[in-house]
């Protein structure tokens, strides 16, 4: 699957000034070992976004690289992050001519009315939270009855933190990531019912895969 991406070239503004840490966060999409894992989530999100949406949504778009896709599928895309680069993320897509309503704000609070949005993204978020029982309601009340909706996340297992201990090089993911995929996928029941779980590597069970995506409704 070929998909419309922001380029490093795109993206250096957001590395220009950063702390080195940050701004080898952002480079993990294009380092030629580390980007498989990075680029492979966004094409199995994108697998289970099967059609077009009047309004999408995406929490935590982080540096607008999956924008340009996105942005495909919907006629209205808007965006929440908690970074305080939201304006810099819009010159750079205002640069590409790409139209996107971004605002800082975070998943506990999201700043739009009831059932607003026919599908919801929600992409390496939920596992850096605790509250999630919190955060599910939210994606709940934005979403319309017939929403798509996409939650993606890291599974916790030995090959994982292997992964990210001497692979990816992410030292503090043990304190970062606060959530684990069991607790995610628990915070949904009674609120959002599971349709279809796609795993990575995709033959692997997922507790013994490296990441998953699902979409589920509204019950």
């Amino acid at each position: 699957m070929i998909m419309k991406l922001l380029n490093q070239k795109d993206l250096q503004p957001l590395f220009a000034g950063r702390p080195e840490q940050k701004a080898y966060t952002l480079k993990r999409y294009f380092h030629p070992w580390q980007k498989f894992f990075y680029l492979h989530r966004l094409k199995m999100t994108r697998r289970l976004l099967d059609k077009k949406y009047r309004r999408l949504l995406e929490i935590g778009f982080g540096s607008g690289i999956f924008i340009p896709e996105l942005t495909g599928i919907t006629e209205d895309y808007h965006g929440v992050d908690i970074h305080p680069e939201v304006k810099l993320v819009e010159e750079i897509l205002n640069n590409k001519k790409i139209k996107a309503n971004l605002k800082k704000a975070d998943i506990y609070s999201l700043p739009y009315p009831d059932e607003y949005f026919n599908a919801v993204v929600c992409l390496s978020v939920l596992e850096f939270i605790t509250n999630l029982e919190r955060a599910v309601s939210e994606i709940q009340r934005v979403a319309k009855p017939e929403a798509d909706i996409i939650l993606g996340a890291p599974i916790l297992n030995p090959l994982t933190n292997f992964i990210y201990d001497k692979i990816v090089k992410f030292k503090n993911h043990r304190q970062a990531h606060r959530s684990n995929h069991h607790e995610i996928i628990k915070a949904l029941e009674g609120k959002l019912k599971i349709e279809k779980i796609i795993t990575s590597p995709r033959f692997l069970p997922l507790n013994y895969s490296l990441f998953f995506v699902l979409k589920a409704k509204k019950y």
